[in-house]
């Protein structure tokens, strides 16, 4: 007991509530004292239970780390640990996977800047250098990179983006990295950093990366947890937390289709949120470590209660990224779950997930890339993990090029359109995309094959586009021009009113020998998707109507 008379009085008290039920169950006190001792220290514990005992994966403030025999290893925060007292499960304080007994070469700015980074990137920076590192790339390539900086946590660390990409233009598809949610988990933390180097350093000279930044907008945050990373001070990560400052770990605290995350959502949280809602970001991916796989959605259910509306599209892009690591990598890197590759819920459960958040909420093809076994690696060990790795990071992005590009206008003005493209018979839970407003275009990654695609959009008739086909590492262009609502569908000439004008144009349209004919919204009168004879009798039955037409307008 002399560990908690040194305790503050509040947590002193809540220590002194929490033991009574345990003394009558048998729980190890020594191990209560430290791990309360620790909470005084650290935003979270890193413990050890009996796997019968492992609690929900709905209960706030674990988290499930890995499973060895018979004991689970969990992070777990204050609210955790009360939950685990106050049910008597039994548990171990283990060490936190941080606290690390090598040399983490840590650097400032100025050492930094005395190395050759085209090849030697085995170090972590200081925070003030991560900083400093982020400026250099838009002071040394203004007209490629600009920083942005998502949010301020109440430690003044900053939560950075680097935008990357050629002069702008809003017609290509917007690609995000982000890396370290988890604070203890560094490997994709330097893997970003050294991708935002090796685009910007190879635009004009490597054709394949010049490609790259022509044709998308990338961007990269290397650290969404630097309170996380940075937890002890500015200058080491040296027992880095996988929580951030206030104990919440970061992938339970996003909303959720099923039940509450842990909350209240966190300032990390919230700033990636508003990113996300205000950038259309059509594909992304967040890094982790601990296991070395790829993770496809749905973290929230099993496959086999739910998957995604492109389950075999992640299927495909997945493989692909994991068979191109194992041609540069050992043949025992990237095997987590067997094959390198889980459907997220198949791995385990997890509510709140950043993950499912992009993917449900906001439409865009997100996976989780778990780069190493170990959490807080080795830096010696990081330049061969970007050997590994950046080949297929890079290929991954361009599958933002493939599938359908939609561009949906106004058929009467010729504007852009703000609208919802669904593919029928085919998208679900969040799969379908939407147009930007100030472009009406939409990018939608898909499996090869024939599709149904329907256009909703207010103040406008529904359009169809029936079987359009799809090519795996194509792109297929699809303009779709809306007809406004107040307006008649079959009103060919744009009078206002159905008339024999119209049959004669929508005939000439049909019949045009050309066979160059395109989708044109007014002259799919019945709405089938399709320009044919069944439109013809369509606006012949809806001239009849009125034998003087219907003016609309």
């Amino acid at each position: 007991m002399r560990n908690l008379l040194n305790l503050r009085p509040s947590l002193l008290l809540t220590a002194i509530m929490l033991l009574l039920p345990c003394m009558l169950c048998g729980q190890n006190q020594d191990e209560i004292d430290r791990a309360a001792d620790l909470l005084e220290q650290r935003p979270e514990l890193y413990l050890s239970i009996p796997s019968h005992q492992l609690p929900d994966a709905t209960v706030p403030g674990i988290s499930y780390d890995y499973r060895e025999e018979d004991r689970t290893f969990l992070y777990v925060s204050r609210q955790g640990w009360e939950y685990l007292v106050r049910n008597g499960i039994d548990f171990t304080v283990e060490t936190a996977p941080s606290m690390v007994d090598f040399d983490l070469n840590m650097l400032s700015w100025e050492e930094i800047r005395t190395r050759d980074l085209f090849d030697t990137w085995d170090f972590y920076p200081t925070y003030e250098a991560y900083e400093s590192m982020m400026a250099q790339f838009e002071t040394d390539f203004p007209h490629l990179c600009q920083i942005h900086v998502a949010g301020t946590l109440p430690s003044g660390r900053r939560l950075l983006f680097a935008r990357l990409t050629s002069p702008a233009t809003t017609q290509v598809p917007r690609v995000m990295y982000t890396s370290t949610m988890h604070g203890d988990e560094t490997a994709g933390y330097i893997l970003t950093l050294r991708l935002i180097h090796h685009l910007l350093h190879n635009y004009g000279t490597d054709e394949s990366l010049t490609d790259l930044l022509n044709s998308m907008e990338i961007w990269i945050c290397p650290n969404e947890n630097p309170d996380g990373t940075y937890t002890n001070n500015n200058a080491t990560v040296h027992g880095a937390t996988r929580r951030n400052a206030n104990g919440i770990d970061l992938n339970r605290n996003y909303p959720n289709p099923v039940t509450v995350p842990e909350l209240p959502h966190q300032p990390e949280t919230l700033a990636m949120m508003h990113l996300a809602d205000s950038l259309d970001f059509v594909l992304s991916a967040n890094m982790h470590g601990g296991i070395e796989l790829v993770n496809f959605p749905f973290d929230t259910w099993k496959s086999h209660v739910k998957k995604h509306a492109d389950h075999n599209w992640w299927e495909n892009a997945m493989h692909q990224y994991v068979d191109t690591v194992r041609v540069y990598a050992p043949p025992n890197y990237m095997t987590g779950m067997g094959t390198g590759v889980t459907h997220g819920g198949d791995w385990y459960v997890v509510y709140g997930s950043r993950q499912d958040y992009m993917n449900y909420y906001r439409s865009c093809r997100e996976f989780t890339l778990e780069l190493s076994n170990q959490k807080l690696l080795d830096p010696a060990l990081l330049p061969a993990h970007w050997q590994y790795n950046h080949r297929s990071m890079l290929t991954y992005l361009q599958q933002s090029r493939y599938g359908l590009r939609l561009e949906v206008t106004d058929d009467f003005s010729g504007l852009p359109v703000a609208a919802t493209i669904h593919l029928q018979n085919h998208d679900h839970s969040g799969s379908e995309v939407h147009t930007r407003p100030t472009s009406g275009v939409a990018f939608r990654p898909v499996e090869a094959g024939m599709y149904d695609i329907e256009i909703t959009a207010q103040g406008y008739h529904t359009a169809l586009m029936k079987n359009v086909a799809v090519q795996d590492f194509q792109q297929t262009l699809v303009e779709i021009p809306l007809w406004p609502e107040d307006m008649l569908l079959g009103d060919m000439n744009g009078d206002g009113v159905l008339n024999v004008a119209d049959v004669i144009l929508l005939v000439n349209l049909i019949m045009d020998p050309s066979g160059e004919n395109q989708f044109t919204a007014p002259a799919d009168v019945n709405g089938d998707g399709s320009i044919d004879v069944a439109d013809i009798t369509a606006l012949v039955n809806a001239f009849m109507e009125s034998s003087v037409g219907r003016t609309v307008r």
